[in-house]
């Protein structure tokens, strides 16, 4: 058995070498009520900010500049998917001209 506390009451207890293996480092709940609050709190917490919102906390040049990339990247793809979308809609409308 292996000891681990629970992230909610903080109480320590036993739990089975397999199922420890399978928790990947992270401390498990100890009763049902500690797991549906422990779940409650996943839901209700807030949402973390997208890549290209990170730009201004990233400490070295090279984050930066990775989440600038990621950012253009998006904005690419969405407008090619935009363009494909037309050029769709024309060809579904017999071949007239838009615009």
């Amino acid at each position: 058995m292996v000891l681990h506390t629970c992230p909610i009451c903080g109480r320590s207890h036993a739990v089975r070498e397999a199922r420890a293996a399978v928790a990947y480092g992270r401390q498990l709940t100890c009763s049902p009520e500690c797991e549906s609050e422990r779940r409650r709190r996943q839901r209700n917490r807030p949402t973390r900010p997208l890549v290209a919102g990170a730009t201004k906390r990233a400490a070295s040049g090279w984050l930066r500049l990775g989440n600038q990339v990621a950012k253009s990247l998006h904005t690419w793809v969405a407008a090619a998917t935009g363009a494909d979308l037309v050029r769709t809609a024309a060809w579904t409308r017999g071949g007239e001209r838009i615009g």
